[in-house]
């Protein structure tokens, strides 16, 4: 004859883990920058080959 501990169930305890996915967001503003930056080089680096060039009037 069994127990009445013996015919319970086992306890399953599942737990969910939390994740905060405020922290994941807020990254576009460096793409942004990146590309701002990226254009000033390109813009100033034009102005620098402009001057560098001699022109023959």
């Amino acid at each position: 004859m069994r127990s009445s501990e013996d015919s319970v169930a086992p306890v399953i305890i599942k737990r969910k883990k939390i994740i905060n996915s405020s922290t994941h967001h807020g990254g576009a503003w460096k793409v942004a920058y990146a590309d701002f930056v990226t254009a000033m080089m390109a813009f100033f680096m034009l102005m620098w080959l402009l001057n560098a060039t001699t022109e023959k009037q």
